[in-house]
């Protein structure tokens, strides 16, 4: 870290008299725009055809030059979009309250459910969010707010997360970045880009990170919760004039991790506290966070990766065809202990092998006339299989523990398999009215067929036999857009859409409710929003704001079930998210760049009756079978999120380019579990983050250095809380202050 330092700044004193000076960059660290609005484009991707919804958009030197580096990270630009992480297969997003139904973190990860927010790269679905490792060599990120299935299928009714890389380019580049920090933070990555052919041309981009974690073992002095990460991408473009480009794409990605939670509290329920009391009979040595006491301690090793071709066809009279080809496979392996000092089990988990495949053709009609509009059809296949072990101590500490001899010695053996095919026809059409009025409409029809067993063995043996199901799964879009003014715009959209059903294979749930809770109904979801936005001073302020209100029917989420160590899936009501935004950029001159954005979320249970009771009332006498959440909060929803970052900018001595930017994320208290619990209620926080850099010419390229600080005031603060044995608390700790440097050098 020293010597890194010291290298920055004699790169920052070097004169370079062949530096000249260039203009700066005229982004903004979270610029928001409205798609949909009829204006020059800005972008290739920008879409006429999209409805006018809520979307922010952060370029990808932006998120270099803040050092957000993973998709966690991302929520600290863009409001109302949660993502909670506690290891590559178990990624939870929402957007306004809305999309993954998760929520508990005992007993087996269930493979029936996908999420409600959709998550794309280049055009591409990823089935699961962790397969997006790194935000590296992205060109922007891009997160859409409201029901977007019309365009991006069934799984989208929270919102898309979509995230587009840099391409090949036919004027050579490359660049390499190191970054080194506290807490044993280090990243380096490599990119060449360049022609190969008169028509094809290549890029590069190779990636490796390691950190420390924030949990201390105190019984071994491993730094833990953190991991190791190495990866590349490889693409290749053709392009023949502008009437026809292919672009192929593999990456691959090999990482391994210690994802690691603390004792938060414990409490006691009638006066008395279960977990000390079991952790003296078994020899547990009770320590509370950000450390532990850990006999063994969790290992989870991932390998993922995967291929996809991006063709487009353009005729002469404008018309696009587009076709996006992709295959992926995920497998996780990981070796999970039980959290205590003492063993009653190890060597534990579900290990996932996941592959999916899609197929789309689109077809666009030529731009600028006055009707335009997209139709296609997209196909979509997954097969994932687990296999789950928990292996407990052939001692009698299981028994102390758990109150039951018959775990000792056990191997509990849960195999489960998912099939799942997906159809979709689409269409969605911008019709100009005049020069100030767009009325955009769309349509698309999943069908869905799934299938999938659980089998489990050596303890409440069950097999479930093959289950499938099939549903047609419509969505809907309708959109106004009106420009009363110059610089001018507002906004009215409705939709619907209904995300895939389930397949609950959990012996827990058959047990309690039959054979037919095995199926799971799909959430249906309708969103209504009124917005305007305002380009003022010449462009150089941008004002936006808009209220929305969702209703989220038969929610899919989460039970568990302590009896059998099940985590099972259930239809839990009805609930509404409701809310505004507001957001500003204003660039009064060159140098300055400000950004300001906020979200209010109300999010209630409007019909939830027999819940599973919070652990507060479970744990106490004469509790009921169920509770009523009706009127209740909805887990993982903050209800205020918000986002401000400013930056300044200016060419010194020698055409040096130099910056000072600062960031603030805060989010307020949410529940941690669906079950509303006050035990697992995450208190708000926020978060600080500032960083300097200069830049300037070194003969033929160019080299940089930044400082940054994130997390500057050091706020201890948590990711996640769960629910634990008999009343306990476990959390993910966030991310400690890390003072790093950045060093690159490109041409």
């Amino acid at each position: 870290m020293q010597k890194t330092l010291m290298a920055l700044a004699v790169l920052a004193a070097v004169p370079c008299a062949a530096a000249a000076a260039e203009p700066e960059a005229a982004g903004a660290i979270a610029t928001v725009t409205v798609n949909g609005v009829r204006q020059a484009r800005t972008e290739p991707d920008d879409d006429p055809r999209r409805a006018p919804t809520s979307a922010y958009r952060v370029r990808g030197d932006e998120l270099d030059e803040q050092n957000v580096t993973s998709l966690e990270e991302l929520q600290q630009l863009v409001p109302g979009l949660n993502i909670q992480s506690t290891d590559p297969s178990d990624m939870q997003i929402s957007i306004r309250g809305i999309g993954d139904g998760g929520g508990q973190a005992s007993g087996d990860g269930n493979i029936g459910m996908p999420s409600g927010v959709a998550v794309y790269v280049d055009g591409v679905y990823l089935a699961r969010p962790g397969m997006l490792s790194s935000l590296g060599d992205i060109a922007y990120a891009e997160v859409l707010s409201g029901a977007q299935g019309t365009m991006f299928g069934a799984n989208a009714t929270g919102g898309v997360v979509n995230i587009s890389t840099r391409a090949p380019t036919f004027v050579p580049e490359a660049s390499l970045t190191v970054s080194t920090g506290q807490h044993g933070y280090q990243r380096v990555r490599g990119i060449v880009s360049g022609p190969l052919s008169q028509h094809w041309a290549g890029r590069l981009n190779v990636m490796r990170s390691d950190a420390d974690g924030a949990v201390t073992n105190q019984r071994t002095g491993n730094r833990l919760n953190g991991g190791t990460s190495n990866g590349a991408r490889g693409q290749l473009l053709y392009q023949d004039g502008e009437r026809f480009t292919l672009r192929l794409a593999a990456d691959y990605n090999n990482s391994n991790s210690a994802p690691t939670s603390v004792l938060v509290a414990t409490h006691a329920v009638n006066g008395r506290d279960t977990y000390l009391t079991h952790s003296q009979a078994a020899g547990n040595h009770v320590v509370f966070g950000p450390e532990v006491d850990l006999d063994d301690e969790n290992r989870i090793h991932v390998v993922q990766g995967g291929g996809s071709a991006l063709a487009e066809w353009r005729s002469a009279a404008g018309w696009r065809v587009r076709s996006v080809t992709s295959l992926r496979y995920f497998r996780s392996q990981p070796t999970m202990a039980d959290g205590l000092s003492v063993r009653v089990y190890a060597n534990t988990g579900t290990e996932v092998r996941d592959k999916t495949w899609s197929q789309e053709l689109r077809v666009d009609s030529p731009s600028g006339q006055p009707f335009e509009y997209a139709f296609g059809l997209t196909y979509l296949g997954q097969h994932l299989e687990t296999l789950a072990h928990t292996r407990y101590a052939n001692t009698a500490t299981p028994a102390q523990w758990l109150d039951s001899a018959a775990y000792k010695g056990l191997d509990i053996i849960r195999v489960g398999l998912l099939r799942d095919r997906m159809l979709s026809p689409f269409a969605q059409g911008t019709l100009h009215v005049g020069d100030t009025v767009d009325v955009t409409a769309g349509v698309r029809a999943n069908v869905e067929r799934k299938g999938g067993s659980f089998v489990r063995y050596n303890r409440v043996p069950f097999n479930s036999g093959y289950l499938e199901e099939q549903h047609t799964l419509p969505s809907g879009t309708l959109a106004v857009t009106w420009r009363p003014a110059a610089g001018w715009s507002t906004y009215a959209a409705a939709s619907y859409g209904e995300k895939s059903g389930g397949l609950n294979i959990s012996a827990g749930a058959a047990r309690q409710a039959g054979l037919d809770s095995l199926y799971i109904e799909p959430e249906k979801t309708k969103s209504g929003e009124v917005g305007v936005q305002a380009s003022l001073a010449g462009d150089r302020l941008t004002l936006k704001a808009d209220v929305f209100l969702t209703e989220i029917a038969h929610f899919q989420t989460q039970g568990y079930n302590p009896d059998d160590q099940q985590v099972y899936l259930m239809n839990a009501g009805t609930f509404i998210s409701r809310g505004a935004e507001a957001s500003a950029r204003w660039a009064p001159d060159r140098h300055w760049r400000i950004d300001a954005a906020a979200v209010f979320n109300d999010t209630y249970y409007t019909h939830y009756e027999h819940a599973r009771c919070p652990p507060e009332v479970t744990l106490a006498p004469n509790a009921p079978p169920s509770c009523d959440m009706t009127g209740r909060r909805v887990f993982n929803a903050p209800r205020v999120t918000a986002n401000a970052s400013v930056r300044y900018g200016w060419t010194g001595a020698h055409g040096l380019r130099s910056f000072v930017s600062a960031r603030y994320a805060w989010r307020s208290w949410m529940y941690g579990t669906v079950d509303d619990s006050a035990f697992t209620r995450v208190p708000g926080y926020g978060l600080a983050a500032f960083a300097v850099g200069t830049e300037g010419k070194l003969r033929q390229g160019e080299w940089s250095a930044s400082l940054w600080l994130n997390n500057a005031f050091d706020k201890a603060y948590y990711k996640r809380l769960v629910n634990g044995e008999y009343g306990s608390v476990a959390g993910w700790l966030g991310e400690r202050r890390t003072l790093g440097a950045t060093l690159a050098y490109r041409y």
